[in-house]
């Protein structure tokens, strides 16, 4: 077959085709609604039993894997006879927006996804590993950066119709390396944790790869009805011709090339396609609570947090004006409280510990409130202002 680039068209006659009900993208006319509804129908108690998953909002954070460790358990008490992740974690439509820090619709700089190799990989081993013997899909209802990588660790994915798998430029930090004895190891290194991401979601390493460094070249190749990728331009399709062109492919495209099962707008249409007719009932609702409570639970006390730290800079800055002993108290009382939910919470431990924003880590807070408890010491004995509070307080990072 002669070499091209893909165009967002091709097999897709095929596909449609052979798989028309997962081909639907735009709304069912009413006939088509009750066709689907005859044909899988949620009740109390019969049928297979389905256990939903979300993983929506900022990875590190809101999706991370201590949250589904704690879970695994009660998992397992559920007994699903399929587990859906439903993932919806897009931090960005492009690019620009990002490194420019603009909201672009979904939400402050501070809310973009963050690239942790080895957190993505210790969620994969939860459902790969310790769930293995639960069927699985996973619904990418949109995905950036990270939670694209983790989302390719499954191996039946379904999406929306509006959904991308989008590529990141956070792991390749090793871009910036000049000196060429170093860069492959420290490369390699980077992006090892694409290899065990591929071999959970039976992928070709060189896909996974693709969508976290900037500089390799994508191609693949149909074998009958499979597509065998590898790096480099020479396979039929090229998707990524390297050099900063990185791979951001939409539903149709990544349905297309086999990477997605298929497009989906309902559980209903899951459960079709995987097979399941007729009824079926959802089990273990009070863990997709627990999660969903989860992000909301840490995001309030991330607003407590900040309340903390900036009472904490005021009292400091009020100590240097007068009343100090009584100001440094105050300021003590706020930096222990932020201690406290800093180390009760590693969502908002994460979040706090970004540089400059305001870039506060648990160390550094143990450090100031002993510097604070001896300053008052000093000050109980006689020898005020000694010490000056531990050190200053409104610079960002470093705080480590």
């Amino acid at each position: 077959m002669k070499r091209q680039t893909i165009h967002l068209l091709c097999f897709l006659a095929t596909y449609v085709f052979a798989f028309p009900s997962l081909a639907i993208t735009s709304e069912p006319n009413d006939s088509q609604q009750t066709k689907w509804a005859d044909s899988v129908v949620e009740t109390d108690e019969e049928g297979p039993g389905i256990l939903i998953i979300p993983m929506k909002g900022q990875m590190t954070t809101d999706i991370r894997a201590e949250l589904y460790e704690g879970l695994v358990d009660r998992i397992k008490a559920a007994d699903p006879d399929l587990i859906i992740i439903e993932m919806l974690s897009h931090d960005r439509k492009n690019n620009f927006a990002y490194l420019m820090g603009y909201p672009n619709g979904n939400g402050e700089q501070e809310d973009f996804n963050q690239f942790n190799d080895d957190d993505i990989v210790h969620i994969a081993n939860v459902f790969y590993q310790e769930l293995n013997k639960f069927p699985q899909a996973i619904w990418v209802q949109d995905s950036s950066g990270a939670s694209t990588v983790l989302a390719l660790s499954w191996p039946t994915m379904y999406m929306s119709d509006s959904a991308f798998l989008r590529a990141t430029t956070q792991a390749a930090g090793f871009m910036n390396i000049d000196a060429e004895d170093t860069f492959g190891k420290i490369r390699a290194f980077a992006t090892v944790h694409s290899k065990v991401i591929a071999e959970y979601g039976g992928r070709g390493h060189a896909l996974v790869r693709a969508f976290i460094d900037p500089d390799i070249s994508l191609s693949g190749t149909w074998k009958e009805q499979k597509v065998e990728w590898e790096e480099g331009t020479n396979g039929d399709l090229v998707i990524d011709s390297g050099v900063d062109d990185m791979p951001n492919l939409a539903a149709i495209t990544a349905t297309e090339l086999d990477i997605s099962k298929g497009i989906v707008s309902s559980i209903g249409d899951i459960l079709l396609a995987q097979g399941i007719r007729g009824t079926y009932h959802i089990v273990g609702k009070d863990i997709t609570a627990e999660i969903i409570k989860n992000s909301e639970d840490w995001r309030k006390k991330l607003v407590k947090a900040h309340d903390y730290w900036n009472d904490a800079l005021q009292f400091e800055q009020w100590a240097g004006l007068g009343e100090e002993r009584k100001n440094r108290l105050g300021e003590l009382r706020c930096l222990k409280s932020l201690l406290n939910i800093l180390e009760k919470s590693s969502p908002v431990e994460t979040r706090m510990k970004r540089p400059f924003r305001p870039g506060v880590t648990i160390p550094y807070l143990k450090q100031r409130i002993k510097g604070i408890e001896e300053l008052l010491e000093d000050m109980k004995n006689g020898n005020q202002g000694g010490r000056g509070g531990g050190g200053g307080g409104r610079g960002g990072g470093g705080r480590g």
